[in-house]
C-alpha cells in the first residue's frame, strides 16, 4: 500500500459543514445565471448549461483571475478551504484532469448524493477525493 501524504501540521482537514457550505455557494454560482437566462431566453439555458457544466467539473483547477480563484471554486473561496494533492500537497491549479475526476461522482444521479454524504465519515473523503488523490483543507 503506498503511503499516504500527511498535510503539513499547520494544514488542517476541511470540516463537513465547511464543504457543504462552499458546494451550497458554487451551486447558487451556477443554478442562478441558468435561471436568469431561461427568463431571458430559453436559447440562453442551453449555453448556461455548457458553461456551467465546464465551470462544475473545473471549478478547484481554475487559475487566479483578478486576486480570485487560484485554484479554488468561488464556494471554496468564500469558505476558506481549498483542495491538495496527498501525494504533494500542491493545490491542483491548472490539474483540468484530477479537478474532473473529483466532479464525475457528484454527477451521477444517486451516487453522487451517496459521494457527498462521505465527507461525513472519519476520513473526510468522497469517493472523488479517493479516485483524485486529493484532500479538502483550510486555506
Amino acid at each position: 500500500m503506498q503511503p499516504m501524504y500527511n498535510p503539513p501540521s499547520t494544514s488542517v482537514k476541511a470540516d463537513p459543514g465547511t464543504r457543504f457550505l462552499a458546494a451550497l455557494i458554487d451551486g447558487i454560482v451556477v443554478y442562478v445565471p441558468i435561471f436568469l437566462f431561461a427568463i431571458i431566453s430559453y436559447r440562453l439555458v442551453i449555453l448556461a448549461y455548457l458553461i456551467a457544466l465546464g465551470y462544475q467539473l473545473t471549478k478547484d483547477a481554475l487559475p487566479e483571475v483578478g486576486g480570485f480563484l487560484g485554484g479554488q471554486s468561488i464556494g471554496k473561496k468564500l469558505m476558506k478551504i481549498k483542495v491538495i494533492k496527498e501525494d504533494t500537497g500542491q493545490g491542483i491549479v491548472g490539474d483540468y484532469g484530477t479537478a474532473i475526476v473529483r466532479q464525475v461522482s457528484l454527477m451521477i444521479p444517486i451516487f453522487g448524493l451517496v459521494d457527498a454524504l462521505m465527507v461525513l465519515g472519519d476520513e473526510r473523503k468522497r469517493f472523488g477525493d479517493k479516485w483524485a488523490k486529493t484532500i479538502v483543507v483550510k486555506a
